[in-house]
């Protein structure tokens, strides 16, 4: 398949394209936001109709991914997630196409779940009332009303946690990657963090584009148009805390933890864990790389970059 890829050269975006050239597919990245932008119907027009040809696929990634970015500037968040959503879907139907659309969402649609609500399913409640997330809702919104007006066939996942090397290091794994390789530099004496016993579920980003590969694989075949929302996660949480002893262990310095308060966020569910039924069944998929192998590595990368 002839696959564009908007957001193509963030962090996912770049192990996306390499996931879906090593299976044979074609890969047409689109330029950053200082040469297309998001929101432009137009220009999201022109790029689709470029030389490379029409789209077989799409996968749309571009949008604010940071939830305290949102947070300091809500309107921007609405603008690209949402509106830049509208127009993506406004520019395929301008040219009388209808390839398969997966749209890159986020669990934090389901806001803050209680330990009776976990495993998350496809079925628990959407109920958030963070920038970020309400986004994330109306992104998935836009998705759905093209797939039931308009006939796209649709994939929006709801992604929980990922990480891995080129993450943007105010992510909490690098951020922490970053603060053990000081200690371990003598840069430091211990490693600052915030809500260091909440739970969260965690996938390696390698395994989570593997994961896109495969549903847009499964979108493109299916005989009649639909759309479906699908869990992306591992259904394993794992603790800040013992992230951070992982990496402490993996580097060899002793684990000293400093709560920094404004790193504190009062309002953190004690834990969120997805399930991934679903993916599974649709697509076999389960997580191939192990927690360890992932924070080595970006323990590797941070070490590099310092």
């Amino acid at each position: 398949m002839r696959v564009y890829i908007t957001g193509a050269i963030g962090f996912v975006g770049g192990w996306l394209q390499g996931e879906l050239r090593s299976h044979g597919h074609e890969v047409v990245p689109a330029p950053g936001p200082d040469e297309l932008e998001i929101t432009d119907r137009a220009a999201l027009t022109r790029w689709f109709e470029g030389p490379a040809g029409a789209p077989d696929a799409v996968v749309h990634l571009a949008g604010m991914a940071f939830a305290p970015d949102a947070r300091t500037d809500p309107a921007e968040a609405f603008r690209v997630n949402v509106g830049g959503t509208v127009a993506l879907f406004e520019a395929l139907r301008a040219m009388n196409v209808r390839p398969p659309v997966l749209v890159v969402g986020s669990s934090e649609v389901y806001g803050s779940p209680g330990a009776a609500d976990l495993p998350l399913t496809e079925d628990s409640p959407v109920a958030s009332y963070h920038p970020y997330a309400l986004s994330k809702i109306g992104e998935e919104a836009v998705a759905m009303e093209a797939a039931a007006r308009y006939g796209f066939p649709v994939v929006v996942t709801r992604s929980f946690n990922h990480a891995g090397p080129g993450q943007r290091p105010v992510f909490v794994v690098p951020a922490i990657a970053n603060r053990v390789i000081a200690v371990q530099r003598g840069e430091a004496t211990c490693i600052r963090a915030g809500n260091v016993d909440v739970r969260r579920d965690l996938t390696d980003v390698r395994d989570v584009v593997r994961a896109y590969r495969l549903l847009l694989e499964w979108l493109a075949g299916l005989a009649v148009p639909s759309c479906h929302v699908v869990n992306v996660a591992s259904g394993v949480a794992v603790s800040i805390r013992s992230i951070i002893e992982a990496m402490c262990a993996i580097v060899g310095v002793e684990t000293k933890v400093e709560v920094d308060e404004t790193l504190v966020r009062a309002d953190d569910p004690a834990e969120v864990r997805g399930d991934a039924t679903l993916l599974r069944q649709l697509t076999g998929w389960t997580p191939g790389i192990s927690l360890h192998q992932t924070l080595a590595d970006v323990l590797a990368e941070a070490g590099r970059s310092r």
